[in-house]
């Protein structure tokens, strides 16, 4: 239930930046659902801050980036992910989990091909942290999900 009210709010939220931007109306990306374009919404259910190590395209455009930073039990941290002019978007962006001596990760790699389909593969964390993904098709939406698998963080 969570997840459909921010998915209604962060769509409604892309339309109102979409009539503020002049450039965007030119250069109007795919509608979320498409097949092409991958909104993702990353919920850090930790203690711990992550930092952004790299957020890398093949093929595609950020409509929104990821943020730098994401602070512990930080709710939703977003990007867009959008195809050009090739229709297939492909990727990756990973955090490093701060305090972790460098052990603990997340890794959100994305694949999504012309015809469509599950664009996740391959995800995983490091350290003691366990990072669930799920993607609802019909919208566009990869759920990410960091979670701590010990006491101390």
């Amino acid at each position: 239930m969570r997840r459909q009210a921010f998915g209604a709010v962060l769509a409604l939220l892309l339309m109102l930046g979409a009539l503020a931007t002049p450039a965007a109306a030119a250069a109007t990306p795919p509608a979320p659902g498409d097949g092409h374009t991958i909104q993702a919404l990353f919920n850090n259910h930790t203690t711990r801050s992550l930092t952004l190590k790299a957020a890398h395209l093949d093929k595609g455009c950020w409509n929104n980036k990821p943020p730098q930073k994401i602070p512990p039990g930080q709710q939703a941290a977003t990007w867009i992910i959008v195809s050009c002019n090739d229709h297939a978007t492909n990727g990756y962006v990973t955090y490093t989990i701060d305090g972790t001596g460098g052990q603990g990760y997340a890794y959100m790699p994305f694949f999504v091909p012309p015809q469509g389909g599950d664009p996740l593969g391959g995800t995983r964390a490091g350290g003691p942290f366990k990072l669930d993904r799920s993607f609802n098709s019909r919208f566009g939406y990869a759920y990410y999900d960091l979670r701590c698998l010990s006491p101390v963080c």
